[in-house]
C-alpha cells in the first residue's frame, strides 16, 4: 500500500476515533447519573475495558501468529510487539494522557474510591516488576496470577458499584419528619425526579458499544497504518511497540481524557487511565503468558520501561492522595517521566 493511501488510513481512524470518543463519553456519562454510580466507577470499569480493546486485540494477535509461525526468533519478535504494547500503554497512559487531562483542566480528585484502585495499580505494577526481575520473563503460572489479580479487581469495582447505587438510592427518601411538604395548605409527598426519557437507557447502551467500536475500530487502523510506515523507515520492532503501537493503541484513552476534561468529566478520565492501567499489566500480560507458555522479556522493558511505569504510577497516585487534587505541576511532572522514558526505549 502507498505511503499517501496508509496517510490517508490514519486520518481517517484519528476522525473516527474522535467522533467514537465524543458518544463514548457522552453516554458513559449519562449512563452514570441514571444508575447514580459515580463517574470515576464509571470511568475505572466499563470504559476502561472498552478504550483497553485495541491493546488487548494487538497483544493476543502478535501471541497468535507468534505461535502459528512455529519460529521461535519469529515468536520471540512477536511476544516484544505484545509485551511492548502492554507496558509502554502504560507509560503512554499517564506520562502523556493523563499529563495533558492536567494540563488541560486540573480537578479535584482523591477519595477511597481513587484510594483503592490507585494503591492497587501500584501493587499490580510492582507485582510485574517483581516477575521480571527474577528470571526475565512472565511464565504461564505468574500469567495467571496476573488473571487472578484482575478478577480481584472487579470483584472489588462491583462490590462498590452496588454499595453506591444503594446508598444513594436510600439519599433519594428524606427522613420521615420531611417526606411531606406544604403546598397551599396541604401537605404532599414531593415527586422523585427522575430525568428519563422512554426508551432512554437502551439507546444509551446502544450509543455507548457504538462509540467503544468505532474507537477499538479506529485506534485499529491507526495502528496498522502507523505501523506500516514506520517498518518502510527500518525502523525495529521492539522500538515500535514501545512507542508508536503503544501510543496507537492508547488513542481511545487519549480521546477519552481530552474528551472528558473539555466537558469538564475529569473524573472519567482518570478512573479510565486507572483501569486500563490495571487492565493492561493483569488481563493483558496474564492471557499472553498464558496462550504463549510464557513470555520472555526484552532487556529494555525488563531494565527500564517497566520501572518507569511503576514510578509514572507513584508519581500519579501519592500526589493525588496527599493533596486531594490534580495540577499542573503534576502534569509537567509526568511529561518529563514519558519524554525520559521514551529516551531511553529509543537509545
Amino acid at each position: 500500500m502507498a505511503v499517501f493511501l496508509l496517510i490517508l488510513v490514519l486520518g481517517g481512524g484519528l476522525i473516527l476515533m474522535a467522533k467514537g470518543g465524543d458518544l463514548f463519553v457522552d453516554s458513559a456519562t449519562r449512563i452514570a447519573r441514571l444508575a447514580r454510580v459515580p463517574e470515576f466507577l464509571i470511568g475505572a470499569t466499563v470504559v476502561a475495558v472498552g478504550t483497553t480493546l485495541p491493546e488487548l486485540l494487538t497483544s493476543l494477535t502478535a501471541v497468535g501468529k507468534g505461535i502459528a509461525l512455529h519460529d521461535p526468533s519469529a515468536m520471540q519478535e512477536l511476544t516484544d510487539v505484545a509485551v511492548g504494547n502492554a507496558v509502554g500503554s502504560m507509560v503512554c497512559n499517564i506520562g502523556l494522557i493523563l499529563a495533558l487531562s492536567f494540563l488541560l483542566r486540573p480537578y479535584e480528585a482523591g477519595g477511597k474510591a481513587f484510594a483503592v484502585k490507585g494503591i492497587f495499580l501500584l501493587a499490580c505494577t510492582g507485582v510485574l516488576c517483581a516477575f521480571t526481575c527474577f528470571g526475565g520473563r512472565i511464565s504461564s503460572g505468574e500469567g495467571w496470577a496476573l488473571i487472578a489479580l484482575f478478577c480481584v479487581y472487579i470483584v472489588i469495582n462491583v462490590c462498590e458499584a452496588v454499595y453506591k447505587t444503594k446508598k444513594n438510592s436510600r439519599a433519594d427518601f428524606p427522613a420521615p419528619a420531611t417526606c411531606f411538604k406544604e403546598i397551599n395548605g396541604n401537605f404532599s409527598a414531593p415527586a422523585l425526579e427522575i430525568p428519563t426519557k422512554k426508551g432512554e437507557p437502551f439507546a444509551l447502551v446502544l450509543l455507548f458499544i457504538l462509540g467503544a467500536a468505532c474507537v477499538a475500530a479506529g485506534a485499529l487502523f491507526t495502528v496498522e497504518s502507523v505501523s506500516r510506515i514506520c517498518s518502510r523507515l527500518g525502523v525495529e520492532e521492539s522500538i515500535i511497540s514501545v512507542t508508536v503501537v503503544a501510543l496507537g493503541t492508547s488513542l481511545p484513552e487519549l480521546v477519552t481524557a481530552v474528551t472528558s476534561a473539555r466537558k469538564g468529566a475529569g473524573a472519567l478520565s482518570l478512573g479510565n487511565v486507572l483501569g486500563a492501567n490495571v487492565i493492561n499489566g493483569t488481563l493483558l500480560l496474564g492471557l499472553s503468558a498464558v496462550v504463549a507458555g510464557g513470555l520472555n522479556i526484552d532487556p529494555v522493558t525488563r531494565d527500564y520501561t517497566l520501572w518507569f511505569a511503576l514510578a509514572l504510577a507513584a508519581a500519579l497516585v501519592l500526589p493525588v492522595l496527599i493533596f486531594r487534587r490534580t495540577s499542573r505541576a503534576q502534569g509537567i511532572v509526568l511529561g518529563a517521566l514519558y519524554i525520559t522514558a521514551m529516551v531511553f526505549a529509543c537509545a
